[in-house]
């Protein structure tokens, strides 16, 4: 227990200080007034946790084939895809994860706006279990994420055509 307050401690040192980051930029060769940002997710406290949790096995990651490394999560901008077994046991820990980035950061995770994803070989059953330890309720069947493809399947031609019509359209 020892331990894990004192991780939390450490977690809230480094959030202060990323925190308290202030910038100025170059406009015309001059320098505005510094500003600090208000809003946004700090990424790489967020993306440190994930990868601790990772590398302790207190959360699985996705592979794409069995000599592949393990991903646990994407960041882009504002949006954050967290990839992990559909199981109580990894929902549990990344629920942690996210409770604990809260408490040290401030931030709120808006879970109106929040959804999971599931491949479409995961069970009902498990499905409910996971959006029930997330505090989640919706559920993404989005084919798309960012403007690609969330899952390939046989047909890679018949994923990808839309990239083709795309481009000759613009020809």
């Amino acid at each position: 227990m020892r331990k894990l307050g004192f991780q939390r401690e450490w977690i809230e040192l480094i959030l202060k200080c990323v925190m308290t980051v202030n910038y100025r930029i170059k406009v015309n060769r001059h320098l505005t007034n510094k500003f600090i940002p208000e809003r946004g997710l700090c990424q790489e406290d967020f993306a440190a946790l994930l990868n601790k949790a990772e590398a302790e096995g207190r959360i699985t990651g996705v592979k794409i084939c069995p000599n592949a490394p393990s991903i646990s999560h994407l960041l882009f901008a504002d949006d954050s895809l967290i990839l992990v077994r559909a199981n109580r046991e990894n929902a549990m820990q990344l629920q942690s994860i996210l409770d604990m980035y809260e408490t040290c950061s401030g931030q709120v995770i808006n879970r109106e706006k929040s959804a999971v994803m599931f491949s479409k070989n995961t069970g009902d059953a498990y499905r409910v279990v996971v959006k029930r330890a997330m505090h989640i309720e919706k559920e993404r069947v989005n084919e798309r994420y960012l403007g690609l493809p969330v899952s390939v399947g046989q047909s890679k031609t018949k994923t990808f055509n839309y990239l083709k019509e795309r481009v000759w359209k613009r020809i």
